[in-house]
């Protein structure tokens, strides 16, 4: 873990991204302990909007060089569980379409952390930096 541009609260935001993780390999690999599928009618939405966020998120940590790794790593991340979830025959199936629709979510969340949105952690410390001042 490297401290990417000038983030003050680098380990925090790390921090809290692994839990994003560990959250999701929760949710992915339990029966079906939150019910998402009741918010979120459309199971592929919801597997596409997670991937976005959590792309969102690390590209908020990571340099911008690293983009496309942390990209194929979430890729990756996303096709383990998919394995894991055919695998551990506990009423979770692999479904490959699930797999895709991660995919999908990583791409517009590097699309839009190259557009820019990939800096919203700095603008969030200089908020709070600026609001205290």
């Amino acid at each position: 873990m490297t401290q990417p541009r000038k983030l003050r609260l680098w380990w925090l935001w790390w921090l809290m991204g692994w839990v994003l993780i560990v959250g999701t390999v929760n949710e992915e690999l339990q029966p079906r302990v939150w019910k998402a599928v009741e918010i979120f009618s459309n199971d592929k939405a919801m597997h596409c909007t997670g991937y976005f966020l959590l792309t969102v998120w690390f590209s908020g940590v990571v340099r911008r060089s690293r983009y496309l790794v942390m990209g194929a790593s979430l890729i990756a991340f996303g096709g383990a569980l998919e394995i894991a979830q055919g695998l551990m025959h506990i009423g979770r199936t692999a479904d490959w379409f699930d797999f895709l629709a991660n995919s999908v979510g990583v791409a517009l969340g590097l699309a839009a952390a190259s557009l820019g949105l990939g800096n919203w952690m700095l603008w969030l410390e200089k908020l709070v930096r600026a609001r205290k001042a």
